[in-house]
Parts: C-alpha cells; structure tokens; sequence
C-alpha cells in the first residue's frame, strides 16, 4: 500500500508539470499568478471536499497552516523571480535542491535510519538533478538573483518541512483543515498578485481555468498522498523518491509526446535518478 501511495504521488507531480508545460505552450493570455490562484483554489477545494462531515479545526493547526502557506508562496514567488533575473536551469536546480531541507530533517531530527544504500541513493539523486538541469548557458549573477533563489530553496524545502511537523504533532489528524486554511491564504496572496498591473484580468482569468483547475486537484491529490506517507516512510526516502520518480516518468513523457532532445549528459542524469530510487527503496 505505501508504494501504491508513493506511485500515484509520483503521478501526480508528473500530471502538474504536464499542465504547467501544456499551458506555457497553448495559453493564449498568460498569468503565471492567476494560474497559481486558481490552481490553489482548486486543490482548496479538493480539501474541502475530501473534509465534508468530518470538518473539525483545531486552532493549534493555523500556525502550521499559515506557516505552509508562507513558504509555498516564498517557493512560488522565488523562484519566478529566480528565473526571471537570473539563470533558467540553475533557478529550477536550486528548487529541486530545496528537498535536502526535509531529507535532513528526517535524518537529524527524526533519527531516519535509511542504510548506507539510501546515502548512496541521495548522492546519485543529488548528481542526477545537476547533470539534467545544467546547460551551457551563459550565466548572470547578481545581488538580486541570489536573494531570490535563497528565498526559492528556503520557501520549497521548508513547505515539505513543515508539512511533516504538522503531522507529527497531531499524530496524523487535521490533513484537511490544515490544507484549506493554507490553500485559502495561498489563493489570496498569489489573487492579489495576479490582478497587479494586470491589463487583461478577465481573460487572464478564463485562460488560467482552462487548465488550472487539473493541476489543482493533482496538487491537492499529491499533498493528501504525501501527508499519508510521512506515517509510512522515513522522511529522508520519501522526499528524494518523489523527485527521483518524477525524474524518470518525465524523461519518458519528453521524448515521447514534446520530442524534445537531450544530450549525453542529460541522459545519464535521468539514468542516475533512476538508480536512486532503486537504492533508496531498497
């Protein structure tokens, strides 16, 4: 049952990027911040429904709500003014990389006691993320771009973070009510930033639901699994499992459906990532 889970955690990041890509390539007004606000509302949503007849708020729940939701926007914001003023695969990197906060929170904090095969696997998968998303760009640096991949690693690694805090103190209670009151300030925050100087909001808004709302109920699909999961496996397997499966799914749905073309060394990035999850489960 737990790798059934972590299958369909896997997927469900997949589907995300597939949205995500699908609506970088066929929208026709785009908004990454309305698309992010609606995406929020609907994984909100998800929630909601997922908690009807059983709705019961713990108010020692809001901290780690608003807390989540911090972050996920300090992710979320970060990183499009990482890439934004900075490198495209660095930025994106660095956002993959933001999973060690968790990994070793699991391993120091929690005592995780994952073999030396899980070392070796976090390793491979660390190698892999550098050798997939390293191209020969011409780098820029810069104060600000520092400032905002600092904020990106710390934003992406710390939402994992606090989502295993959450569920360790309330003994695995509150999933739903935790996620809504997150996702609620999420909407909120990523709304305001939408309508900003947004010259087009009602089309922006009707091309963002034309996707958004597919990778909001994955979104929420993915935390519920991974909220699940932080019962069943030790945190320093699970986080660097869902980024090596997705890994490797989304090598496939690349060659396959975009055609795009990878070289050598991209290659054994995914073939390295592979091997991780290997090492990591066994």
């Amino acid at each position: 049952m737990n790798y059934i889970l972590l299958a369909a955690t896997i997927l469900g990041v997949t589907a995300q990027g597939i949205v995500s890509k699908q609506y970088s390539l066929k929208a026709e007004c785009q908004n990454s911040m309305m698309f992010s606000a609606v995406s929020a509302f609907f994984a909100m949503i998800f929630f909601v429904i997922c908690g009807v007849g059983s709705f019961n708020l713990n108010p020692d729940v809001v901290p780690y709500s608003i807390a989540f939701g911090v972050f996920y926007c300090m992710a979320l914001f970060g990183g499009l003014n990482a890439i934004r003023t900075g490198p495209l695969s660095i930025s994106v990197l660095v956002n993959q990389f933001g999973l060690i906060i968790p990994t070793l929170y699991g391993i120091i904090w929690l005592g995780d006691d994952i073999g030396a095969c899980g070392y070796i696997g976090i390793v491979l998968l660390f190698t892999a993320l550098v050798f997939v998303n390293l191209k020969n760009e011409k780098l820029q640096f810069s104060r600000s771009w520092f400032i905002w991949l600092a904020v990106e690693f710390v934003g992406n690694g710390m939402c994992s973070t606090v989502q295993k805090m959450q569920q360790l103190k309330f003994g695995g209670a509150y999933k739903n009510e935790y996620m809504i009151i997150a996702l609620l300030f999420v909407t909120l925050a990523s709304l305001v930033s939408g309508l900003y100087k947004n010259k087009n909001i009602g089309k922006s808004i009707t091309t963002a639901l034309r996707y958004a709302p597919i990778q909001g109920v994955a979104n929420g699909a993915v935390n519920l699994f991974v909220m699940l999961l932080t019962g069943l496996l030790p945190t320093a397997i699970l986080f660097p499992s869902i980024s090596a499966g997705g890994m490797a799914i989304t090598f496939a749905i690349a060659i396959l459906f975009y055609k795009e073309k990878l070289s050598k060394v991209q290659i054994l990035g995914y073939m390295f990532g592979i091997i991780s999850v290997v090492l990591l489960n066994i």
